[in-house]
């Protein structure tokens, strides 16, 4: 009778120990899909994030060059006002 036993327990515990290696698996397949998604989506972020430092970087040429130009324009507004000034003042 003790040798049935043992039989029957050593038979449930390899049962038990082949579920749990094949949930084990499973979580194993799930947990890498879950990482690939992961991976991709961090692809995508790091191409966002390269688009967004090229436009920044765009964005700041732009800006000093708009700068640039309202200086000249500046300098030339106040060169037109510095021509009207005299104007005004010499037919007083």
């Amino acid at each position: 009778m003790d040798i049935e036993r043992t039989m029957q327990f050593i038979l449930e515990t390899q049962a038990q120990f082949s579920a749990y290696q094949a949930q084990f698996s499973n979580d194993i397949v799930q947990i890498n899909a879950v990482l690939l998604d992961l991976a991709t989506t961090q692809e995508r972020t790091n191409a966002i994030l390269a688009t967004l430092a090229e436009r920044q970087i765009a964005t700041e040429e732009a800006m000093g060059r708009l700068a640039d130009r309202q200086n000249t324009t500046e300098q030339t507004l106040n060169t037109l006002l510095t021509t009207v000034e005299r104007h005004i003042a010499n037919h007083k």
